[in-house]
């Protein structure tokens, strides 16, 4: 099975970018998740509410936005089914292959690397 392809927000973070600009050319035209993720979906319940918080509050700035709704409502859900025992062996590998596609597990964390904003100096023009 092929590797899926990473977005071009997560190539800017691990440094590939400047690395091999090349890797880059196939993305120029690649759609930006620019917008924050937004405010908790009303359609999810207490648990899974909280759960949603959680996963937010601990993904690595940057890496989801708007676009990824779908993806943290889906792990909000199977995170909210595991925390009170009633998930499945495959709900336990969805919740993980999720966590992963969003950097929040260690081997998938430890390919991402984020730059140091630059100070900003007061005498400069916005």
């Amino acid at each position: 099975m092929a590797r899926p392809s990473l977005p071009k927000n997560i190539h800017i973070l691990k440094g590939t970018a400047k690395k091999n600009p090349s890797r880059m050319k196939a993305r120029e035209n690649e759609p930006e998740n620019a917008k924050p993720i937004g405010s908790i979906p009303i359609c999810l319940n207490k648990q899974e509410r909280a759960a949603w918080r959680r996963i937010i509050s601990e993904s690595i700035p940057g890496v989801l936005g708007h676009a990824d709704r779908m993806g943290v409502e889906l792990a909000s859900r199977l995170y909210a089914r595991v925390s009170t025992g009633e998930a499945t062996g495959i709900e336990y590998n969805q919740l993980i292959k999720l966590l992963g596609q969003f950097g929040m597990l260690p081997a998938d964390r430890a390919k991402i690397s984020i730059p140091k904003q630059k100070k900003k100096n007061p005498f400069d023009d916005d």
